[in-house]
């Protein structure tokens, strides 16, 4: 390996990585839901590397003072709001998740279910889901003999998820020429390849510009 490569992977790759696992399992009929995780992230972390997942959605429905359920309804929820991922900077707290979520239970084209889904690292480094604005409306079910076809009140919904989280603390990123301290040299090679890619792209935008030449200010002194 040449020893530029070799320098510049010492310059990108993250210094540390921590993940931590978070499940939880709320229902509600109609209230909102506020969870917070038990353990805490790093909330001074530099990047955040997250994945979510909404595992299980189920509903209960009342047939004659009669609850019955939970009904998997998980595959009418759109799958692009029940899975995500990114890398976003830090520090907390960072937003996963900030959606409505609806389904048709029953399939008959009209929405039963809605909700607004809440997912983030707060500022305290805990996970967060809330569950707000929810509607249950009523589902086609059918009971069998005697009764058959029945439209039936939603009770209840759960829903079941995960949330790994990693944080990642990155080297001394303005520190172009890796001899310890952001300093003139730093800016000096950005000037130089201004415009273009690569050495002097702290904000990892493709473009070495403004935004990077500010970065490298902000950063000034000895690495940590």
């Amino acid at each position: 390996m040449k020893l530029a490569l070799l320098f510049a992977l010492t310059i990108v790759l993250p210094a540390n990585a921590d993940t931590v696992h978070w499940t939880f399992s709320e229902s509600t009929s109609g209230g909102d839901v506020h969870w917070l995780s038990p353990t805490a992230t790093d909330p001074q972390a530099d990047q955040y590397e997250y994945v979510f997942d909404l595992t299980y959605i189920g509903v209960d429905v009342v047939f004659l003072g009669i609850v019955l359920g939970p009904y998997d309804v998980t595959g009418e929820i759109d799958p692009k709001l029940r899975h995500g991922e990114g890398t976003v900077d830090g520090p907390a707290p960072i937003v996963m998740m900030d959606e409505p979520i609806e389904a048709d239970a029953d399939s008959d084209g009209s929405i039963d279910v809605t909700a607004h889904i809440f997912m983030q690292v707060n500022g305290k480094g805990r996970g967060q889901f809330d569950i707000t604005n929810v509607f249950l409306g009523t589902v086609w079910v059918d009971t069998g003999f005697p009764f058959y076809l029945q439209e039936l009140q939603i009770d209840r919904i759960y829903l079941n998820g995960q949330m790994d989280i990693t944080d990642i603390e990155l080297p001394c990123a303005g520190d172009i020429d890796g001899d310890g301290a952001v300093d003139v040299t730093d800016i000096l090679i950005t000037i130089g390849n201004w415009g273009g890619s690569g050495d002097g792209d702290i904000d990892g935008n493709g473009v070495v510009d403004v935004a990077d030449l500010l970065a490298i200010v902000a950063a000034w002194g000895p690495c940590p």
